[in-house]
């Protein structure tokens, strides 16, 4: 059986296309080599042999710091020098001698600026990005500090010193490493022996990248990402031709023939979307995940333990079992009857009966435990679900969303929550000068219950599905033809019609949920609303 570590490293490799190198010294041939030194020839060279794009930059104006911010933002890796010399016209300048004497060092200047304009830019937040800082220099342990110095003053604050390697600087998403050039001798001195270890040449740099990204990103999830990822990548001009410029005016004919033009925006979003899934069906991502990859992600990151049963509270029972990976792969195949399966887990192990409450307990409440020992479980279910409910887990600080089917908000007045259930087609059409009322159903926040969403810091909202839990407001249009959010004070609030000092009640944008699981609150609410009451014999009713 492949190693898991072995899979998440072709994914990786699969993945990764392009690569940026930053370094002033870049294209100078210097008669004397030192250890600061980069041949890009060499370094393109091998880069194409592994099949991957690499960009080679040497910078020798501030001008062309910027630019190469842009140009970074975009590669999947960057690698960048510490020693960034850049020798600037300074004719006709005032010069301040004691500024000028504080930057006499120009080390780490302009890696510093690159890595935190990066990191700080809202299409890299939270994005998964490695950093290769690739140096010449003696001091790494240093050059990692001083990068993390400049993080925290920059607000960058989620980022420390990774434990395990006092050259590396990591966050959830991020990994920033400091590594060594080959181009030198071996030397003496006090660093001589991590220089032993941190040393990458030319020809180790493709595979080193692939190895610390897979393990940023080593997990099923992020494996099937990166696969289809770099399956719709690999089909992008096929698909591109889908969408050719001889439909335009097919495209124009049909927004011209609609009463809301904008709908046919939403019909290419939808088209496309449809296209990357066709693509992966067509590719055999839905199987992607199979059974050899799951054993492989069980060995390689389940310890056989014993493990204790669950009280509700989340304390352990006196009953314990053994978790071992053969059981736990019989877990995972198909059975028609999930408490059964888990029931035959539990009590094939045992020799007393365990009571099917704490079997279904252990089912419906503790099952992630199984797979994980990290004590947050709940919050990693909690963000399972929120990717598997919510629509806009990729939304920045410009996201202005509308109010719409599925939109959550929140009374400013008494903090009650609501999910609007006005449908899409009547949300639209709705311009500066006209109103309209729009449909609401009032949320319950509920602790230890059943409940059916999560907003995204992890409150569990029920739906309410009673006559009485309908509200309805009425909202002003605008220039977009629907209800637009307003920010304020980092918030997105809709402002009703009645919005007024006497009636000050404004509704905060919390969420959007996926629209397949709005509608399905329509349809149980719907139902709820078809109850017949009626009075029967209770001695038949009872019978049946």
């Amino acid at each position: 059986m492949t190693n898991f570590a072995e899979i998440s490293e072709k994914a990786t490799n699969n993945f990764i296309q392009s690569i940026i190198f930053i370094d002033d010294k870049a294209y100078k041939n210097t008669a004397v080599a030192d250890q600061h030194d980069f041949d890009a020839k060499e370094i393109t060279k091998i880069f194409a042999a592994d099949g991957k794009v690499c960009a080679v930059y040497e910078p020798t104006s501030t001008q062309d710091i910027e630019s190469l911010i842009s140009v970074a933002k975009k590669a999947d890796v960057a690698v960048i020098d510490w020693q960034i010399v850049i020798e600037e016209n300074t004719i006709n300048e005032e010069i301040d001698d004691e500024a000028d004497a504080e930057i006499d060092d120009v080390r780490g200047v302009y890696t510093k600026q690159i890595i935190t304009q990066l990191l700080s830019d809202e299409s890299c937040k939270n994005s998964v990005k490695l950093l290769l800082i690739y140096t010449g220099e003696t001091d790494l342990e240093q050059i990692a500090i001083d990068v993390l110095d400049h993080l925290v003053i920059n607000n960058l604050n989620d980022f420390s010193i990774d434990k395990n390697d006092s050259c590396t600087i990591k966050s959830s998403f991020c990994k920033i490493m400091v590594i060594a050039k080959s181009n030198r001798d071996d030397e003496g001195g006090q660093h001589a022996a991590l220089l032993r270890t941190k040393r990458v040449t030319y020809s180790n740099l493709p595979k080193f990248i692939s190895e610390q990204f897979s393990l940023l990103t080593c997990g099923l999830l992020s494996n099937f990402a990166m696969e289809s990822l770099s399956e719709v990548r690999r089909n992008f001009n096929h698909i591109l031709s889908l969408f050719s410029q001889k439909l335009d005016a097919a495209y124009l004919a049909h927004q011209s023939l609609l009463p809301n033009t904008h709908d046919a925006n939403e019909l290419l979003v939808e088209l496309l979307g449809s296209t990357f899934m066709s693509t992966l069906r067509y590719k055999g991502l839905n199987q992607y995940i199979d059974i050899n990859l799951i054993e492989s992600w069980i060995n390689n990151n389940i310890k056989e333990r014993e493990f204790h049963l669950k009280k509700s509270d989340g304390t352990n029972e006196d009953i314990k079992i053994k978790l071992e990976h053969k059981k736990l792969i019989e877990l995972l195949q198909p059975h028609t009857v999930v408490e059964d399966k888990y029931s035959n887990f539990v009590q094939s192990q045992l020799t007393q009966n365990v009571s099917k409450k704490k079997i279904e307990l252990l089912a419906a409440k503790f099952a992630i435990t199984l797979f994980t020992e990290d004590e947050n479980y709940n919050e990693i279910n909690q963000n399972f679900a929120n990717l598997c409910q919510h629509r806009n887990i990729l939304i920045g600080d410009n996201y202005a969303p509308s109010l719409s089917l599925g939109t959550v908000v929140k009374s400013n007045t008494d903090s009650q929550y609501y999910v609007c259930i006005q449908q899409r087609c009547d949300s639209v059409r709705l311009y500066t000068g006209s109103n309209r009322r729009f449909l609401f159903l009032s949320l319950t926040v509920v602790k230890d219950a059943s409940f059916d969403f999560l907003t995204p810091t992890g409150i569990k909202l029920k739906v309410n599905k009673g006559t009485f839990a309908l509200r309805t407001v009425k909202f002003n249009g605008s220039d977009y033809g629907n209800v637009q959010s307003i920010l304020e004070n980092g918030n997105r609030f809709f402002y009703p019609t009645h919005y007024s000092d006497k009636i000050p009640e404004a509704f905060e944008f919390v969420v959007e949920l996926k629209d397949m699981y709005a509608q399905k609150i329509i349809e149980e609410y719907s139902g709820s609303l078809s109850r017949v009451g009626l009075d029967e014999p209770e001695w038949v009713r009872r019978y049946n």
